[in-house]
C-alpha cells in the first residue's frame, strides 16, 4: 500500500526528504478529485488546510497533518 502526501510545497519537500512522495494542491476540491482518481494509493496525509471534510469514505484513507507555514 502506497502513501501520498497532498499539501503545500513546503510540506511536500520535507516529506520527500523522508522519501514519501506527493502533489502540491490548491484547494479541497484538488484534494477529492486527486483521492477519487488515483486507486493505487491506500493513505493520503492531508495538510489540514485542504482537508476536505465531507469525505466519507473508508477507502482511502485520509489522515489530517499539521502544515508548514
Amino acid at each position: 500500500m502506497k502513501v501520498e502526501v497532498l499539501g503545500n510545497e513546503k510540506t511536500i519537500i520535507s516529506f520527500a526528504l523522508a522519501g514519501i512522495g506527493g502533489k502540491i494542491v490548491s484547494s479541497k476540491e484538488e484534494v477529492l478529485k486527486i483521492v477519487k482518481s488515483n486507486k493505487e494509493v491506500g493513505v493520503f496525509l492531508v495538510v489540514d488546510e485542504y482537508f476536505p471534510s465531507n469525505y466519507e469514505e473508508d477507502f482511502p484513507i485520509l489522515v489530517r497533518i499539521p502544515g508548514r507555514q
